[in-house]
């Protein structure tokens, strides 16, 4: 049975907490929203918490959008728009949010954008008793303008994870079968990044300052991520032939010296003024006892064949 209360949650204030048998879960409620944690019943936290404040936002050509307010990553898991706008992505999440529940639903929406024109909702549907939950994102355009986005669904997760990125095998005989997007910043040769020919594995290190992105189109329709004794699998559709973001990605994944995003992306749709995305995660997390070498494609397989 899923069952919810209120808690303080120090530097994030009121959360709500959602827990069965099998999972605990807190999502923020006078900010956000974010889901800022979510673990195995007697395992740590597997997102990242910034209390630190390492990204943030203000000043400059994000303060003649937004004025003097200022944007906080916060971390676990949050909705944005694609693609990325600077700094319209950057959107000031830090009022209250409504939240309604109805049986093990749970309702999140935040004010409205003004300053972007769009509406943002997260929904999350729990198991009674395992570590699944539904997450569904929806954007809608509330401005006269018509605006071309996809929804995209970001999961800040905490340091030392490793992120299991799955390649596609669609046969196409002399045409190519795959797409890679790296962003300027991004160093081929980093030692976070191994490519294999079936999976790419991407690992935090603390240690390593310097930031890395890269995406492509996930015909698989899964991301997984090891950490903490925990894997934390999710996924979705994507969609043959649709257009999506960032020369064709529905899947990305960034990190930096603090925290990796786990992201999946929706198809591109252009949006009139009460138009909307929606797009869907299926979430599952399980304790782990388990492990592989993440530069073996091998032992990442036999992994993957023994946990998915």
């Amino acid at each position: 049975m899923i069952r919810f209360d209120y808690i303080d949650y120090n530097y994030f204030g009121k959360v709500l907490r959602a827990r069965n048998e099998s999972i605990e879960a807190l999502i923020t409620v006078e900010k956000g929203p974010r889901v800022i944690s979510l673990k195995c019943t007697g395992f740590e936290n597997i997102m990242c918490e910034d209390i630190n404040e390492h990204s943030t936002m203000s000043g400059g050509k994000f303060a003649e959008v937004f004025g003097d307010k200022k944007w906080y990553i916060y971390g676990g898991h949050r909705l944005w728009f694609s693609p990325e706008d600077d700094p319209k992505s950057y959107y000031p999440d830090n009022d209250p949010v409504d939240v309604k529940i109805d049986g093990s639903r749970v309702t999140l929406t935040p004010p409205e954008q003004t300053e972007t024109g769009l509406a943002m909702q997260m929904i999350l549907d729990f198991d009674e008793t395992s570590g699944s939950i539904t997450v569904t994102h929806k954007i809608k355009n509330i401005q006269d303008d018509k605006k071309k986005i996809a929804a995209w669904a970001m999961t800040v997760v905490d340091k030392e994870s490793i992120a299991i990125l799955p390649q596609t095998d669609k046969p196409t005989g002399l045409l190519p079968n795959r797409t890679y997007t790296v962003w300027p910043y991004s160093d081929m040769q980093d030692d976070r990044l191994f490519f294999g020919n079936k999976v790419i594995t991407i690992k935090q290190d603390e240690n390593c300052k310097a930031n890395f992105k890269l995406g492509f189109n996930d015909e698989k329709g899964y991301l997984a991520m090891y950490n903490k004794g925990q894997l934390f699998v999710k996924k979705f559709d994507c969609t043959e032939g649709a257009e999506y973001p960032d020369n064709g990605c529905s899947c990305e994944c960034f990190t930096n010296f603090f925290m990796m995003e786990v992201e999946s992306l929706s198809p591109l749709k252009t949006l009139s003024k009460g138009d909307d995305i929606t797009h869907t995660e299926h979430w599952y997390i399980t304790p782990c006892n388990d492990s592989f070498d993440r530069k073996d494609e091998q032992s990442i397989m036999d992994f993957l064949s023994r946990n998915i």
